[in-house]
């Protein structure tokens, strides 16, 4: 009798994972998992409670006029002025600080934090509104609380000299430009003047020819101004008469050379005054560019600017006792600017109280403990196939 085939229901597959025994597997290696967690969290609690860095943060009003713009290109120029900075900072402590702005990319793009009311997802925001600041936020870490505090009034107070650095680097940089155009716009307007002034004096010279002329001429007119309009006359008797073309206007020749008088005298002294401009603008550009070299030297401490210095630039031009009034005038506008500037050094002190806190403590316990719990389970089944190796070739 030929032998019967097992049937195909009877035949059990090798590759069938067994949920039970999964389960009994996972219960079995409970103490490598739960020793691993422990046994991390233990060690994440320690260093939380010794060792885990301080969060140092404080809000600053913004009362100095910072934008998103101007605050990222005050980031970008710390680095290189710190740098001469480096005993100085040392002498202070504040080494690690150093070390964190000269050579950290994004240490101060992570400490100093622009904060704006403004909602951003708003559709219809202006620029100005999207880059507005209307408070600075300064957020450092550590383990020494008094070392953050120095830290973050040293970051406040360089804050502070850089906007002002910007700020009088910007506006010397600006006026120069523009008062080398003003002063070609000045000098071409004489230029015009003067020119309309020579005409207006042939034309003078004109006037008197004919006055000699005309003095045995009874009534004799001079045409003012003719219109461009175009005169309807009803009567065609009536255009015998002058009067009707045009619109005309008609004055005696004496008044015509007493308007044209005045206009010259007014030209004349048109002229003066411009020519005023002209020696002002002048003692602009040479204040102005004292200025700049007097700018470069200034050293840069990591705090507002010594403006002293540009102050006596503009006194020494004061000695001068032949100063126009307009010479004056610019003066004046000038050290009121610069008045502004040494104002607006003293602003950035209106902050509110500081935070300081451990922040994030349970997070990194929890994290680690998950950690360690993974890493025994791991440690776990690794011992379970050596073991199952073994079994099977030994």
């Amino acid at each position: 009798m030929a032998q019967q085939r097992p049937s195909k229901s009877d035949h059990s597959y090798d590759d069938e994972i067994d949920m039970f025994e999964l389960l009994r597997f996972v219960v079995q290696g409970a103490r490598f998992w739960i020793a691993g967690g422990v046994v991390a969290g233990l060690i994440a609690l320690i260093y939380c409670l010794f060792l885990f860095p301080t969060t140092h943060r404080q809000q600053t009003v913004n009362d100095i006029g910072l934008t998103v713009d101007k605050l990222v290109l005050i980031r970008e120029m710390m680095p290189a002025l710190t740098f001469p900075l480096k005993d100085e900072m040392k002498a202070r402590g504040l080494d690690r600080l150093y070390n964190n702005i000269v050579k950290s990319d994004q240490f101060l793009a992570k400490t100093m934090l622009p904060l704006s009311g403004v909602d951003l997802k708003q559709k219809n925001l202006s620029p100005e509104e999207m880059k507005k600041i209307d408070a600075i936020r300064i957020l450092i870490k550590g383990n020494d609380i008094e070392l953050l505090q120095k830290e973050n009034e040293f970051l406040k107070q360089s804050l502070r000299g850089l906007s002002q650095y910007v700020e009088v680097k910007q506006w010397i940089d600006n006026r120069l430009r523009e008062a080398k155009l003003q002063l070609f716009n000045t000098e071409a307007q004489v230029n015009a003047q003067q020119l309309f002034y020579e005409r207006a004096e042939r034309q003078l010279q004109s006037y008197q020819q004919l006055q000699t002329q005309a003095k045995d001429t009874k009534d004799l007119q001079i045409i003012l101004n003719l219109s461009n309009q175009e005169a309807i006359v009803d009567d065609k008797n009536e255009l015998n008469n002058i009067t009707e073309f045009s619109g005309a206007k008609y004055l005696p020749l004496a008044n015509r050379l007493l308007a044209l008088k005045s206009e010259m005298v007014d030209q004349l002294e048109a002229i003066q005054i411009a020519n005023k401009q002209i020696l002002a603008t002048r003692l602009s550009q040479s204040i102005l560019l004292s200025l700049a070299q007097q700018f470069e030297q200034l050293p840069y401490q990591a705090n507002v600017l010594d403006l002293s210095p540009l102050f006596q630039v503009v006194n020494d031009a004061r000695n001068n006792t032949d100063l126009s009034r307009e010479e004056i005038g610019t003066l004046d506008a000038i050290e009121r600017n610069l008045l502004a500037f040494e104002r607006n050094g003293l602003r950035l002190n209106n902050s509110l109280p500081p935070i300081v806190e451990k922040k994030g403590r349970l997070k990194v316990m929890i994290m680690t403990g998950v950690i360690g719990g993974v890493l025994g389970f791991v440690y776990y089944i690794v011992l379970y196939l050596i073991r199952a190796y073994r079994r099977r070739y030994h």
